[in-house]
């Protein structure tokens, strides 16, 4: 065991407005140096936002499945003002701090640390302007947020589908890692082998992030020991064993997991090697695309003017599903929205950058 996932709320933290009680963490930090870990950081908004929030008069939403909560409307301008305030305090004190590792992006959603929004809520959706757009730009928000406050730690955040659509988790996906680059990896706090085929999407963006860095990481769904079946044939082993075979290596296990001898084997002897595909993104791009986000073609621009051998795109399956060669412009006016993986032969190199198809 490398560290400790801390997970803290704002509604502890920042009590009262511009009020902050940053013992919370410190103190984690603190037994975290004391036995040589390092942490990982999550702090909740959503449901454990503080109730001067909604004096101020932020928008909120109540729901009652799949449990009784509250949240601030993600896209409500004073949520978003306070919260990206918070983040920059938090940043201010801890963006030094080399025991935190990792930090996650977090936004109003169900619990605060993960992407999902509720089922069936109060005001409904229709009543609030919901839009698949206010989503991604209330992320967007938030992620530009996090990256200048944590410019020296690895980032990440979680992915599920929000209102049954897929198009949020994609565009930030994209976005993030347009913006943060080497520093920023994908998560998923549902992990087990069965949930791979209920979030398809989901999983298809964490094959792609576990294939371009070493931090891509997951969160146990459940207990392995009191909820086994939760986790479908061959319990938690199964599901860490499918996360090493795609090669995520960062791995968020439960405590009592750890805890539990009949697991000791298993977890002392559980290694994982990052692979590094044969095709790769680079850090330094040397292509433009654009526009990225786009409705009808992709246009190819290389450093060095030359026209690519061959375009190939493949969807978040892995299928290919539009292709040319010797051409500057791909036509994809036919393809559903969604997350794609663009592939440019150039003559000395091969680059892959991912794209997404928006209408």
């Amino acid at each position: 065991m490398k560290g400790i996932l801390v997970r803290a709320v704002w509604k502890d933290i920042e009590p009262e407005d511009n009020i902050f009680n940053w013992d919370i963490i410190d103190e984690q930090i603190e037994a975290a140096n004391l036995y040589g870990k390092k942490i990982s950081l999550g702090v909740g908004s959503g449901p454990n936002s503080p109730d001067w929030l909604y004096t101020m008069g932020a928008a909120s939403i109540t729901y009652d499945i799949p449990f009784e909560g509250t949240i601030p409307v993600p896209w409500d301008g004073i949520f978003l003002g306070q919260w990206t305030d918070f983040v920059k305090e938090l940043g201010d004190r801890y963006q030094n701090d080399t025991t935190i590792q990792l930090v996650y992006i977090t936004n109003s959603s169900t619990n605060g640390f993960e992407m999902q929004i509720p089922f069936q809520p109060t005001p409904d959706y229709p009543s609030l302007g919901y839009s698949d757009q206010k989503m991604i730009d209330s992320w967007k928000t938030v992620v530009n947020t996090f990256k200048e406050a944590f410019p020296n730690h690895y980032l990440t955040n979680d992915f599920h589908p929000v209102n049954a659509s897929d198009l949020v988790a994609d565009s930030i996906y994209t976005y993030a890692q347009t913006q943060i680059g080497e520093r920023y990896g994908a998560s998923a706090w549902w992990w087990t082998q069965h949930n791979t085929t209920v979030y398809p999407a989901q999983y298809s963006l964490l094959q792609h992030s576990a294939s371009n860095n070493l931090f891509s990481g997951l969160q146990m769904a459940a207990s392995g020991t009191d909820n086994p079946d939760t986790f479908g044939s061959g319990g938690m082993p199964e599901a860490l064993s499918l996360a090493i075979s795609q090669n995520m290596c960062y791995w968020e296990i439960w405590n009592n997991d750890i805890l539990n001898e009949d697991f000791e084997s298993l977890l002392e002897n559980a290694s994982c090697s990052t692979v590094t595909s044969t095709v790769q993104s680079i850090p330094n791009p040397e292509i433009l695309i654009f526009p990225n986000p786009a409705s009808n073609y992709f246009h190819i621009k290389t450093s060095q003017e030359s026209i690519p051998k061959s375009l190939q795109l493949y969807n978040s399956t892995g299928q290919l599903v539009q292709s040319a060669k010797r051409q500057t412009t791909l036509n994809v006016s036919g393809l559903p929205n969604g997350f794609y993986f663009l592939k440019i032969e150039l003559i000395s190199q091969v680059i892959v950058r991912t794209v997404l198809i928006v209408r």
